[in-house]
Formats: structure tokens, C-alpha cells, sequence
């Protein structure tokens, strides 16, 4: 048996005991421990097979939409900006890369995730999570290709990964991230 399989189970079970620790037996917890789960996934198949499967995504929307009507939800308006902010920029960026680089730059199934985790974390929280990805995968692109001559070849990276990492780093700090900021940065109080 791989390490990866008893790695991915104990990182699945911190994340249920952190969500139950700090929501109790809430709708809140069940939607934050079904999209952790589907990240956790996403994480590895992305790592291992660079692609990201429609049967975790589609349905994620779906739930992420769903769970924005309960009482501790993001609301439905806000997890519809967030699932068109999130599908709608990276989509943007995938055909801006085709045209520069002459070639696939993001796939579809960035997209869709993208646009899944608008869905259950709203526009505010998935562009949090697009500056966050994006600086975590620039320095491990770097790193990486410093490090592997067979990845300075290929340049083929997953994005999907980091998207992943960046959302939970979303769930947990995002609203204190993105507190401070607007009040550090833009000087205003927010909410």
C-alpha cells in the first residue's frame, strides 16, 4: 500500500475534526467537509494525471449553489457571482494563454473547479484563492524546475493542486486575510 492513501485519509480526518471543532454538527460542517474531501481528490488526481474529473466538479457546483440556501450559507446571490467570477476568470485567462502561447495553457477542468469553489466560497473568498494559487504555484514552479530537468521540458505543471491548497488556506483565513486587507491596504472598514 502506497503512504499516499494513509497520508490523504489522516489529512481528510484533521480537516473534519478542525470544521467540527469550530462549527459543531452544522450544514456549515457537512459543505466544508465535502469540499475538502473533493479537494483532497482533485489534489492528487491533478498531481498524478493532470486532469481534474467533471464527476467531482459538476456536482460540487451543484452542492456549493445548494448549500448557499441554508441559514449558516453564503447566500444564493453571492454563490452565483462566485461560480461566474471563478469559471468566468479562469476561462477568460485559458483563452488569453491559448493566444499567446499557441497552445492549451489551462484545461477545463481548472475551470470548472474554479467555478465549484465560487460556488460554495463566493466571489470575495475564489478571488482570494485565484492570488493565492497563483503565488503558491509560482514558487513551487520555480522551485521545481530548478530542481527537475524532466519538468523544465515538459513545463507541464498542474494548477488544480493549487487551487486546492489556496481554498483551504481560503476556509480557514480568508475572512481574517481579507479583513485586514481592506482595512491595511484599502482603508476601509469592512462588514
Amino acid at each position: 500500500m502506497s503512504l499516499r492513501y494513509p497520508l490523504v485519509e489522516l489529512l481528510n480526518a484533521a480537516f473534519y475534526l478542525y470544521f467540527f471543532w469550530q462549527l459543531g454538527a452544522s450544514f456549515e460542517f457537512l459543505a466544508l467537509a465535502i469540499l475538502t474531501s473533493s479537494l483532497l481528490v482533485i489534489f492528487f488526481i491533478d498531481l498524478d494525471h493532470q486532469i481534474i474529473p467533471d464527476s467531482i466538479t459538476l456536482p460540487g457546483m451543484v452542492i456549493g449553489l445548494g448549500v448557499s440556501f441554508l441559514p449558516e450559507g453564503i447566500g444564493i446571490v453571492n454563490a452565483l457571482i462566485g461560480l461566474l467570477a471563478g469559471g468566468g476568470s479562469l476561462y477568460l485567462i485559458a483563452i488569453l494563454g491559448d493566444w499567446l502561447f499557441k497552445k492549451e495553457s489551462m484545461g477545463g477542468g481548472d475551470i470548472k473547479m474554479a467555478a465549484m469553489l465560487g460556488a460554495f466560497l463566493g466571489w470575495q473568498k475564489v478571488a482570494f484563492v485565484f492570488i493565492a494559487a497563483s503565488a503558491i504555484g509560482l514558487v513551487v514552479s520555480v522551485a521545481v524546475m530548478c530542481i527537475s530537468s524532466k519538468m523544465r521540458q515538459t513545463r507541464i505543471i498542474p494548477f488544480g493542486p493549487f487551487l486546492a491548497s489556496a481554498a483551504v488556506l481560503a476556509i480557514i483565513y480568508g475572512d481574517r486575510i481579507i479583513h485586514w486587507y481592506l482595512i491595511t491596504v484599502v482603508g476601509i472598514t469592512p462588514w
